[in-house]
C-alpha cells in the first residue's frame, strides 16, 4: 500500500506486518513464523524462550534479535557467531543459562 504511514515506539517493535498469502507473514523484512527443521536449532530456540523471564530488558531484546537470525542463517560462520553471543548472556546468569549453553554447544559441534 502506497502512502502508508508506519510509526514505531518502544522495543520489539518489528513495524508494518504483510502476509502475502502464502501462509508466512513478512513483518519488518523478516519472514515470521518460519518453520525451524533442524533439531539442535529448535532445542537452542526452547531454551532460549525459558531463559527470556530471566533476562533485564536490553538483554532480552539482544537475544531476541540473535534467536530470530539464528533460526533463519545460513551461513555457519554468521549463525556460530550469533550463538556466541546468546551464550554470553547466558553464562552471565550462571546455573539459570546453563542449559542454553549446553543447547548451543549441542548445535555448534553437530
Amino acid at each position: 500500500m502506497s502512502g502508508d504511514h508506519v510509526q514505531q515506539y518502544g522495543l520489539g517493535n518489528i513495524g508494518r506486518a504483510e502476509h502475502t498469502g502464502s501462509g508466512d507473514i513478512v513483518a519488518g523484512g523478516k519472514t515470521v513464523g518460519a518453520t525451524v527443521t533442524d533439531p539442535a536449532v529448535k532445542a537452542l530456540l526452547q531454551e532460549i524462550a525459558k531463559l527470556r523471564p530471566h533476562l533485564d530488558q536490553d538483554d532480552r531484546a539482544e537475544v531476541d534479535a540473535a534467536a530470530e537470525s539464528i533460526a533463519e542463517e545460513s551461513s555457519s560462520e554468521r549463525r556460530r557467531t550469533l550463538v556466541q553471543r546468546v551464550t554470553g548472556i547466558a553464562a552471565l546468569l550462571g546455573e539459570v543459562g546453563l542449559p542454553v549453553v549446553t543447547a548451543a554447544k549441542a548445535l555448534l559441534s553437530g
